[in-house]
């Protein structure tokens, strides 16, 4: 069993894996529900390659939180972004995280990062180039 395979099995039984140094701590969200004895063997006999997934995760989040904090602060004011695209851009985003590639989610991040930051420069540019309210286009106040 992989170690994706034994995160996804402890998760879908309400337990959660944290790395806490070294150690793996298993905390139980719902506690009438156990571990099948061999989910735990399984646990012990990848603890590398869930450690391993986890330091994964715990950087793939720092990553993420960092992205979209940078697109917060840059993002204007009525500025949609849901377009194909940008669900395109999700979904490969989305894909990259689970392939456990810091570099393919490095390069997925950045190209939403890009396609997000020329839509809001668009955005700007045409909110700058609108009318006032009660103007006609063209004509100054």
């Amino acid at each position: 069993m992989k170690a994706l395979e034994i995160w996804q099995q402890v998760t879908g039984h309400y337990y959660e894996l944290r790395l806490e140094d070294d150690a793996l701590d298993i905390e139980a969200n719902d506690f009438s529900r156990e571990l099948p004895p061999g989910l735990i063997t399984e646990l012990k006999a990848h603890k590398p390659e869930v450690v391993s997934l986890l330091r994964h995760q715990e950087q793939a989040d720092a990553l993420l939180l960092e992205s979209t904090q940078r697109l917060s602060r840059a993002w204007p004011a009525g500025c949609p972004l849901d377009s194909p695209e940008w669900e395109r851009l999700e979904n490969e985003l989305h894909r990259a995280y689970r392939t456990l590639d810091r570099r393919g989610l490095t390069a997925a991040i950045q190209k939403r990062e890009s396609f997000a930051m020329q839509v809001f420069e668009a955005h700007r540019k045409e909110a700058a180039n609108a009318p006032l309210h009660g103007q006609k286009k063209g004509k100054g106040p």
